[in-house]
């Protein structure tokens, strides 16, 4: 994923189906000077926020 397509993704109201690592997670931030997106998985009963490049996020159709 790109930073422009991570941010449009964070500032839609509607939630998009992004996966990480096989599952799906919420953008939490998006760091234009690390390429890095803040993310927790949505399915986690205490979801932890991490960090991760965003070329790892990949939006489903």
């Amino acid at each position: 994923m790109n930073l422009m397509q991570a941010k449009d993704i964070k500032d839609d109201p509607n939630m998009r189906d992004v996966v990480y690592n096989g599952k799906y997670i919420y953008i939490k931030e998006v760091n234009d000077d690390t390429q890095k997106a803040t993310i927790f998985y949505v399915n986690e009963d205490e979801p932890k926020e991490f960090e991760v490049d965003l070329t790892e996020l990949t939006e489903e159709d």
